[in-house]
């Protein structure tokens, strides 16, 4: 059973539609765009998580921690996560 959030996400953000590799991407492309233009570049950051902890820290002005950057969320947990298609 999807929870609310699941749903809204599934059907709200995508339409229905997040198993299509084309109309998802497109909808997170339009979705940062929106985001970018609507916040001050000193209020934005664009992290790519394969840098790690360095940019993120930085950017909250918080020390970096000892522990390793998580490395997760691939493909299968996604789905997994969501309920759909893997």
């Amino acid at each position: 059973m999807l929870t609310v959030g699941q749903l809204i996400v599934m059907e709200r953000t995508f339409g229905g539609r997040i198993a299509e590799p084309a109309h998802a991407k497109a909808v997170y492309r339009r979705h940062v765009e929106a985001v970018t233009a609507g916040l001050p570049a000193d209020r934005l950051l664009a992290f790519n998580v394969a840098e790690g902890w360095g940019p993120l820290c930085r950017f909250l002005d918080r020390p970096i921690p000892s522990e390793p950057f998580p490395r997760a969320n691939s493909r299968e947990e996604f789905w997994q996560h969501m309920g759909g298609p893997q």
